[in-house]
């Protein structure tokens, strides 16, 4: 299951751990960071294609 989801969310999302848990049972999976994305330093979401927040309007410089 870590690696179905690890696939579907590796382009989206910088992942690094994954863990799945289920009452006593849990999963664990670690990942090297690919690549960085930039994100808005006020609210923290992804930054479009011409470094312009969606949430607030930040413009990278």
């Amino acid at each position: 299951m870590i690696k179905i989801v690890y696939e579907l969310l590796k382009d989206k999302l910088n992942i690094v751990k994954l863990t799945f848990t289920s009452g006593v049972n849990a999963a664990s999976c670690e990942y090297e960071p690919k690549g960085e994305k930039q994100r808005c330093p006020l609210c923290g979401v992804l930054l479009n294609d011409n470094g312009v927040c969606p949430k607030c309007g930040y413009t990278k410089r």
